[in-house]
C-alpha cells in the first residue's frame, strides 16, 4: 500500500506455494483451544483442515498455509467475539515457533532480533508478510496479508488483528510487561473490533491508512532482552539457516522457478532464459517440473495471479495499468486470465477486498510481498 521496500539486507520473498505441507500444526491447535475457552465447538475448524484433534496435536503432523487459511476462514464465519483474532494472537508465545522462536528469544539485542524476525519469517506458516523499519523515534512493524483469491475484507481484518496480538505478545515477552504500542494503523474502515483492540492496549488507532502498522517507541529497541544469549542465538541461527535450506529443497524446482520469477519480475526472461539462469536446458526444466506435477506456465500464472491480486487490493491503479505491469499487452486478455485464476473479474475482486476508497491515490508496491 505504499512504496516502502523490505528492510535492507532482508531475504527476497519466495512465492507462496499454498498447498505444501511444511509447518507444524500449532496455530490450528491454538485457534481450536481459544474457541474451546469461549465455549465454542472447534470441530468445524479441524474439519476445514482435514485433521483430527489428535493429528493436529501430533508433532509429526505438518500443515500447509492453505489449511491454516481454511481454519481462519471458518472462524470468520462463526459467531465468535469481535476480539477473537486479537486474543488468539495474544495467546501465541514465541516458544510456539520452535527454533525460530528460540532464536528470537535468545537474540543478544532487539535490533538483532528484529532483523532476524523479518529475514527468516518464511520458517513459519504465517499468512502475512512482515516488514520492519525505524522512522526517527518510532519503529513500525508492517503487517501485509498475503494475496489469495479467498481473502475478503473480513478475513483480511481477522489476519491483521491476529498479528497485532502476536506482535504485542512477542514484544512483551522480550521486553517485559510494561511494553505497549503508541498506535495501530489499518487500511480498512472504522470498526468496533479494532477500536476495542487498540483500547485494550492503551494505543491510538487510525483507520483507512496506507498500511497496517504496529507502531512503538524506538527506545524499546534499547531494552535488554530477558533471555538474550549471544552463544545460544548464534547456535540457533545456524540451525534455522539449515531449516530454511531444507524448506527450500522441499519446495522443489517449482519453488526455485517461482523465486526466480519474483526476482526478475517485470523483466521475465521466458522459459529458455529462466532455464539458463537455473543451469539447465529448457527441455530439462520442463521435464523436471512435469515430474513435480506442475509446469512453467502454471507457476508463471500463479505468480502473476498473486501479484495481480495484490495490486488490485493495495492500489487504485487502473486495470489496464496492472495488466501491462504483469506482462499482458491487452487488458481484455488479462481480464479473461484473472477470471480463470479467481472466478472473478478484476473489478469484482477489487470491490470484494480493497480497503481503499475510490479516489484515494494508488501507490507502487514495495516488493511483491508474496513469500
Amino acid at each position: 500500500m505504499n512504496d516502502r521496500s523490505a528492510p535492507e539486507g532482508s531475504a527476497a520473498p519466495w512465492p507462496v506455494q499454498w498447498n505444501l505441507r511444511l509447518y507444524p500444526a500449532t496455530p490450528v491447535v491454538l485457534l481450536h483451544d481459544v474457541l474451546a475457552e469461549d465455549g465454542i465447538d472447534g470441530a468445524p475448524v479441524l474439519a476445514a483442515t482435514g485433521l483430527s484433534l489428535a493429528q493436529a496435536q501430533s508433532p509429526q503432523t505438518l500443515i500447509s498455509r492453505q489449511q491454516l487459511l481454511d481454519a481462519c476462514k471458518t472462524i470468520v464465519g462463526m459467531a465468535v467475539a469481535p476480539t477473537f483474532a486479537f486474543r488468539s494472537g495474544l495467546r501465541t508465545r514465541l516458544s510456539y515457533f520452535g527454533m525460530y522462536g528460540f532464536a528470537l528469544m535468545s537474540a543478544p539485542d532487539l535490533h538483532t532480533m528484529l532483523h532476524f524476525a523479518i529475514e527468516q519469517q518464511g520458517l513459519t506458516a504465517s499468512l502475512v508478510h512482515l516488514w520492519g523499519q525505524q522512522q526517527g523515534d518510532e519503529v513500525e512493524i508492517r503487517i501485509d496479508p498475503l494475496a489469495h483469491r479467498e481473502l475478503d475484507v473480513r478475513l483480511y481484518r481477522f489476519l491483521v488483528e491476529l498479528h497485532f496480538g502476536m506482535t504485542h505478545r512477542g514484544w512483551r515477552d522480550l521486553t517485559g510487561a510494561d511494553f505497549k504500542p503508541l498506535r495501530l494503523c489499518v487500511t480498512f474502515a472504522e470498526c468496533a473490533s479494532t477500536r476495542e483492540v487498540a483500547a485494550s492496549l492503551g494505543a491510538e488507532v487510525l483507520f483507512e491508512q496506507q498500511a497496517n502498522t504496529f507502531v512503538f517507541d524506538a527506545s524499546w529497541l534499547d531494552a535488554r532482552p530477558q533471555f538474550g544469549n549471544l552463544i545460544a542465538h548464534d547456535s540457533v541461527c545456524d540451525a534455522c539457516a539449515e531449516l530454511a535450506a531444507q524448506l527450500k529443497i522441499k519446495s522443489g524446482l517449482a519453488g526455485r522457478v517461482g523465486k526466480s520469477m519474483v526476482d526478475h519480475f517485470g523483466g521475465n526472461p521466458g522459459v529458455e532464459g529462466l532455464a539458463a539462469t537455473l543451469g539447465m536446458s529448457e527441455r530439462e526444466l520442463r521435464r523436471k517440473l512435469h515430474a513435480e506435477g506442475t509446469s512453467y506456465r502454471q507457476i508463471h500464472d500463479d505468480v502473476r495471479a498473486q501479484v495481480a491480486m495484490k495490486y488490485l487490493r493495495d492500489t487504485t491503479l487502473p486495470v489496464e495499468s496492472i495488466a501491462a505491469s504483469i506482462g499482458f499487452d491487452d487488458a481484455a486478455n488479462f481480464r479473461r486470465a484473472f477470471r480463470r485464476w479467481t472466478g472473478q473479474t478484476p473489478v469484482e475482486y477489487r470491490a470484494s477486498i480493497s480497503p481503499l476508497e475510490p479516489g484515494k491515490p494508488g501507490s507502487v508496491i514495495g516488493g511483491i510481498g508474496v513469500l
